[in-house]
């Protein structure tokens, strides 16, 4: 889609056109017209000269007395002409025509006709005037020119003068209004500079500012604002009952161990060991509340500030494993903090849990940056010493809500892929279970960097 600025620019265009254009063309039709009219006042003005200077004697014959006429009609192809023709066919026309003839034209008695023609000399353009007419009962047919070519170059001047105005107003227009936009617009940038805080975690919400916006946006920042306060109060909900019920659930757990304490010693160890699994999943459940903390919806991850608190967390969490992290510093992820804590929460998770050597000591590996120079994509990897998982299990592991830790053999193996998978394709990224070298699984996953916009 185009941006509204080009938008507006092409509507303000073709408005600015659509009325322009109309007016110009009423104009010059207005100016052709006056022209036209004030010819043909002047050809009529000539006509009545020429009838004044027509003389009949006393035997009927008649001549024109050229002293009473100027000398325009003189100067031979002066651009101004005439011819009268008697009903007899004596005809008289004017030096100026010199050995050209007068055009054809057929006329009533009282008739009167206009017209406009190419002249029989060169390039001359001819607006003619002819009348039927008596004098002294005897008829008459007068028929008088005058040259219009220069006429029409000044007006094909003033059209194209016209039309270099016009260029240059709308593009000065143009110009101006871009201006405008840009100073327009450019009220936006608190607006884009707020929610850029907001991505980045520097503000909670944007109550104290809406009214430093313009008043067309300050509902739309309303909304956001409101819609990010709903955001922030759901998933606050969702993890303080999450942690609410891991925290709920320790003490009927500590009672119930203390009912297995009257079981038989056979008993005892088979309900002390399903109790301890419920335990650690209770402490699970509450250490990954407290690895995400507070929620902020859209904002980005700096691995600077992220990491060190999970690796801090991860280790209390599992001593015996030894976390390795490597990216570069000031690394900022575009993508969601909240989402990038979970998927790394569970990754690292699962590896310092089931990813142990044979001493049990772990190594576990965690890389991000970017796959090449171009930045077009993000790569997480995450590396343990582990058993792994059998490569008939994997694709099946990566099912949609399906764990290893339901199916007894690799009690717990899974836990958490499903939640891993679902946000790597909710960012249209991949997902892949690989094996590590010289042992131990490796997960690698691949995510589409994103604008600063998306």
């Amino acid at each position: 889609m185009s941006s509204l600025q080009h938008r507006l620019r092409r509507q303000w265009l073709m408005s600015l056109l659509a009325i322009t254009l109309p007016l110009l063309l009423l104009v010059d039709l207005g100016v052709r017209q006056l022209t036209q009219h004030y010819v043909l006042n002047r050809l009529d003005h000539d006509a009545e000269g020429l009838i004044a200077a027509i003389e009949v004697d006393a035997d009927g014959r008649w001549q024109i007395n050229e002293q009473r006429l100027g000398g325009l009609f003189q100067r031979v192809y002066s651009g101004h002409y005439y011819a009268i023709l008697s009903a007899d066919g004596q005809m008289q026309v004017s030096r100026s025509l010199w050995d050209h003839q007068p055009p054809a034209f057929d006329l009533i008695q009282g008739e009167q006709r206009s017209w406009q023609q190419n002249g029989a000399l060169g390039d001359q353009v001819w607006l003619n005037l002819a009348r039927q007419l008596k004098i002294d009962g005897q008829a008459f047919t007068l028929w008088v020119a005058e040259d219009i070519s220069g006429l029409q170059a000044t007006l094909n001047r003033y059209r194209l003068l016209a039309l270099l105005l016009l260029a240059a107003a709308v593009i000065l227009l143009l110009l101006w209004q871009r201006r405008q936009l840009q100073q327009v617009f450019a009220q936006l940038r608190p607006l884009q500079q707020h929610l850029q805080q907001l991505q980045q975690g520097e503000r909670q919400d944007l109550s104290d500012v809406r009214t430093s916006y313009p008043q067309e946006i300050q509902p739309l920042a309303a909304e956001l604002d409101h819609l990010l306060q709903r955001l922030q109060q759901r998933i606050q909900r969702s993890r303080n009952a999450l942690g609410n019920l891991a925290h709920t659930m320790k003490h009927p757990l500590q009672q119930l161990q203390l009912l297995a304490e009257q079981l038989s010693p056979e008993q005892q160890a088979e309900q002390v060991q399903a109790l301890r699994q419920l335990q650690q999943l209770t402490e699970r459940e509450l250490q990954r509340a407290r690895i995400v903390g507070m929620p902020s919806p859209g904002r980005q991850t700096q691995l600077d500030d992220e990491l060190p608190a999970l690796q801090h967390i991860l280790q209390q969490l599992y001593p015996q494993a030894e976390l390795q992290f490597a990216y570069a510093p000031g690394l900022v992820m575009p993508h969601d903090r909240d989402d990038m804590l979970e998927l790394l929460g569970n990754l690292l998770d699962n590896a310092c849990k089931y990813g142990a050597r044979k001493d049990g000591t772990g190594l576990v590996q965690l890389s991000v940056g970017l796959s090449d120079q171009k930045g077009a994509e993000w790569q997480l990897d995450v590396r343990d010493q582990g058993n792994g998982i059998a490569a008939q299990q994997r694709d099946y592991l990566l099912q949609r809500g399906t764990r290893l830790d339901e199916h007894g053999e690799q009690a717990g193996s899974g836990l958490g892929l499903a939640m891993v998978a679902d946000i790597v394709a909710s960012y249209g990224g991949r997902l892949q279970l690989l094996d590590n070298e010289p042992h131990g699984l490796h997960v690698s996953v691949t995510l589409p960097a994103l604008s600063d916009r998306e």
